[in-house]
């Protein structure tokens, strides 16, 4: 169930056209290893040649390391080409005069596309999810945001896209459980002094207690902006 509805999200938002090599960005969290599982068997039956990219930010030490060796394994257990990159996060923020958060961001897309780079008709496919996608409407209209901003994380951004938009984290955690698939935990994703985290811990388990589909309901909403947003900006 979970495969052919990821799958029709697929089609539905054209996100494989052109491709032949498709650069997954694994973590080795849950959100990444569902996608690297997913996304092996749907290109699989294409033809499109994986590649997973894992970005060691030299932030948690002992643990972000281990998330490196669990992905390498994994990858060499299933055949598919590592690619692992290592920065220095905290000293390269100090640096650009931003956030953690930020810059590593921006050092994880940048080593995503240095490696597509190097194939021909790549694109490039990270793990968001349906809850990452509410808790971005949230956390934009608590800044202060405009119709953009309340449209969420777009399914296709130019050669990136978004499978798991169409599920939610709970689906995903219960796929690899129904797989048999282990994953590593992110003990930051825990702390609640990280803006995102407060919206992921505190904000969205209140608003499911008013309505238990509140995640699903807001990224549906997101999508719908974004067509409203699309228009607006054509005309």
């Amino acid at each position: 169930m979970i495969l052919q509805k990821t799958l029709s999200f697929i089609e539905e938002n054209h996100m494989l056209e052109k491709c032949e090599t498709l650069i997954l960005g694994v973590s080795g969290g849950a959100d990444s290893v569902c996608l690297l599982l997913l996304m092996e068997e749907i290109c699989g039956q294409k033809g499109i040649a994986l590649k997973v990219v894992h970005v060691e930010h030299g932030i948690r030490g002992k643990e972000s390391i281990a998330d490196a060796e669990f992905v390498e394994k994994l990858c060499a257990e299933k055949k598919i080409p590592f690619y692992l990159y290592s920065y220095d996060v905290p000293e390269e923020a100090q640096k650009r005069g931003e956030s953690l958060e930020e810059t590593g961001r921006f050092l994880r897309y940048e080593a995503l596309e240095k490696t597509a780079m190097q194939f021909h008709k790549a694109k490039i496919a990270v793990a968001h999810n349906q809850n990452d996608d509410a808790e971005t409407v949230l956390f934009h209209m608590a800044r202060g945001t405009g119709l953009r901003g309340l449209a969420g994380i777009v399914p296709v951004r130019e050669n990136i896209i978004r499978p798991l938009l169409c599920l939610s984290r709970a689906e995903i955690e219960a796929y690899l459980e129904e797989k048999g698939q282990v994953y590593q935990v992110d003990s930051t994703n825990l702390l609640t002094v990280y803006a995102r985290n407060k919206i992921r811990h505190e904000v969205l388990p209140v608003l499911e207690t008013v309505n238990e589909k509140a995640v699903s309901h807001i990224a549906k909403t997101s999508y719908m902006l974004a067509e409203v947003a699309d228009y607006v900006q054509g005309e």
